[in-house]
């Protein structure tokens, strides 16, 4: 497992960063007021996967968050970064949950449709996923589902943590905080901007 003392921010404030920005409580952090720069983070070939966790990793991401008429988690260069935060910011059992819930999801993948979930349609990719992001909330409120979390009490539903490093990742990048959020580098005083249905949210400077 890579060391934390190789960032240039704490792995404890990565992940507040990550819980606020995902208006998340399961990591229970408070929101941060201030943008800050993200560490440089270990490269994916050194990550110790596999090059098929690799490709469902990537996969996922772009399940998360697809390319439409706006760039998807791919074009954002998510599925690396993913990577990198898993093994720099959180801990070991983390990690471990983390891939027990790739393993589950090629397991589901195989089972379902007999093949590796990166060589699924995207129809069967979508379908997959939102049933285990389904059977997440549910997980997450103490009632029973098919994954039972066993060796990993007091955690999340592995696709919570998946989830929340996905969302984090697209709409802390340049691509996310631009093409898909409105930019404003420099906010400024305070303006009264009515909303209007569908307008896009707005965004100070990415951090990576």
């Amino acid at each position: 497992m890579a060391n934390s003392t190789s960032t240039t921010m704490d792995r404890r404030t990565l992940l507040k960063l990550i819980a606020a920005s995902t208006g998340a409580g399961l990591i229970n952090a408070p929101a941060l007021a201030v943008w800050e720069e993200q560490p440089d983070l270990l490269p994916v070939s050194k990550a110790g996967f596999d090059d098929a966790t690799v490709a469902l990793i990537t996969e996922l991401c772009e399940v998360v968050i697809p390319r439409t008429d706006t760039p998807g988690a791919k074009d954002a260069g998510v599925p690396p970064f993913f990577i990198g935060m898993v093994r720099e910011c959180y801990d070991e059992q983390q990690q471990k949950l983390f891939e027990a819930g790739f393993a589950d999801i090629e397991s589901r993948s195989k089972t379902l449709y007999g093949k590796p979930f990166a060589t699924l349609n995207a129809e069967q990719k979508s379908d997959l996923i939102t049933a285990i992001d389904v059977e997440a909330i549910t997980f997450n409120k103490g009632e029973d589902t098919q994954w039972d979390g066993a060796g990993f009490e007091g955690q999340p539903h592995y696709f919570t943590l998946m989830k929340q490093l996905v969302i984090f990742g697209f709409f802390s990048s340049k691509v996310g905080g631009t093409q898909v959020l409105r930019h404003s580098d420099v906010p400024g005083g305070y303006y009264d901007i009515p909303y209007n249905e569908g307008d896009k949210a707005w965004t100070t400077p990415w951090p990576w």
